[in-house]
């Protein structure tokens, strides 16, 4: 059987034991001896870009507690872009300690390369969490950058800020030093207002800069335990504030996974909606924050769930993962990866009535897909479904119902994020079995006859360089 990243390390009587401290409110255990490695990746699970387009920040989960920790470690992205551009390229202005980069040729992809992870990452920036790792995301503030990554570990959500020469600032200082407790949000109820602790199981984070909003899904299926949280940061007002646990709700569906966040209809007032997926259920749920009003003597936020609409019309529908929508925001559409049955769902979503959303097509994909990204080339919609076990990226035009094609990768494909370049010409890859990070092209070919690397793995950064 095919090891899932969502999962704790494979070997069970680990795996209980670390839910039940989990669920105890007492962390996971970890190894307090071994230090992680700075220069390189070992079960990394998230990435996510800075906003410059100059940095990529891999988070390593240390899955099978190896380490004392898991890693946040910056990557150069001029860097990897000029190695793909030029095979010559042989060092990094913005890493003048890294030693010249060592590549061999792919075995298992002709005409692409793999290089040394150590080359690209700024390692003295590498900070240290705990382990178990799940998600990541990255909000621009008037006056700072944030990156936050949810982690199992330690029941929190632990916070960086970031500049743009790849620095991480988590209340700690050096390589491989660990985030400090004043950066981990929800593990610590007193730094809480309503006295509240991150649930177990977060599953996912997505964002609303613009109203300092932070929302964590959990993926557990236990009646008792609360299955959304919402973090508010105070760096939304400028000053530099720090995020804050305001509330946890429960009494919700089980399992909940992906979170979008919808486009705030014209008119509407202040509240920011999210539309969530379940694994445990067929259902799409919808949650709205809602900030206070002054004038109605009401400043006190919260987090409600304003509806809940069954995923209709499949067999089960009772496992749906990650959602994302269609970059063109007239669609009113979202897409969801399904793995009951295993298929891209395409749901017509009307933001002033949630209600009204609809599956209306289901596509099928490889076995096990779990993560997506959503892209418009040259005015079409392009989805690209990752799917862990049948280790394939498949591109699919959801309009022409067919799929443009397939990308064949290593052992495990987890998250993926395009580059954050205006012409995204790359898409992302961090493998979870391998401990690598993927670049694939994503450069339409000049001549369809003459595809060349187009959909095609061109530089994999590996611990280690495979034996010739």
């Amino acid at each position: 059987m095919t090891a899932r990243p969502h999962w704790f390390p494979s070997p069970r009587a680990l795996r209980a034991a670390c839910l039940a401290l989990v669920v105890g409110s007492l962390g996971c255990p970890a190894n307090e001896g071994l230090d992680p490695p700075a220069d390189s990746f070992f079960y990394p699970v998230t990435l996510a870009a800075s906003p410059s387009g100059n940095w990529l920040y891999v988070t390593s989960s240390d899955f099978d507690l190896r380490y004392n920790g898991g890693t946040v470690a910056p990557i150069d992205l001029a860097c990897l872009r000029a190695r793909v551009e030029d095979p010559t390229h042989a060092h990094c202005a913005a890493l003048p300690n890294a030693p010249g980069i060592r590549c061999v040729g792919d075995r298992d992809q002709p005409g692409g390369f793999v290089c040394e992870s150590r080359a690209f990452v700024r390692a003295d920036q590498v900070r240290r969490i705990s382990p178990y790792a799940v998600d990541s995301a990255i909000a621009r503030y008037p006056d700072r950058t944030r990156l936050y990554v949810a982690v199992r570990g330690d029941g929190s959500v632990t916070w960086f800020d970031l500049d743009d020469n790849g620095g991480l600032d988590c209340g700690a200082d050096g390589p491989l030093a660990r985030c400090g407790d004043d950066h981990r949000v929800g593990a610590d109820s007193a730094q809480s207002p309503t006295a509240a602790r991150l649930p177990p199981d977060p599953s996912a984070i997505s964002l609303d800069p613009a109203r300092g909003w932070v929302l964590v899904t959990h993926q557990s299926n236990d009646v008792g335990l609360p299955r959304v949280s919402l973090i508010r940061d105070g760096a939304v007002a400028g000053g530099g504030g720090a995020p804050v646990l305001l509330s946890t709700l429960g009494n919700l569906s089980p399992g909940l996974s992906g979170a979008a966040l919808l486009p705030r209809a014209v008119g509407s007032d202040e509240r920011s909606t999210w539309v969530v997926t379940s694994r445990s259920e067929a259902s799409l749920s919808f949650f709205q924050a809602y900030p206070g009003n002054a004038e109605l003597r009401d400043a006190k936020p919260f987090l409600y769930r304003s509806a809940i609409v069954g995923v209709r019309g499949l067999s089960g529908g009772g496992n749906n993962r990650a959602i994302a929508l269609d970059p063109d925001a007239s669609r009113h559409r979202a897409f969801v990866v399904s793995r009951a049955p295993e298929a891209l769902l395409s749901v017509t979503l009307d933001p002033a009535n949630p209600m009204a959303a609809v599956v209306a097509d289901v596509l099928p994909v490889p076995l096990g897909p779990s993560r997506l990204v959503v892209r418009s080339v040259a005015g079409h919609t392009q989805v690209l479904v990752v799917s862990f076990d049948a280790r394939r990226i498949t591109v699919i035009d959801p309009d022409e119902r067919r799929v443009i094609g397939q990308v064949v990768t290593r052992r495990g494909p987890h998250q993926a994020l395009l580059d954050p370049g205006p012409t995204q010409p790359f898409l992302y890859l961090v493998d979870f079995l391998d401990g690598a990070l993927e670049v694939i092209d994503l450069r339409l070919p000049v001549d369809p006859a003459s595809p060349g690397t187009y959909l095609r793995r061109v530089l994999t950064l590996a611990p280690q360089l495979p034996q010739e």
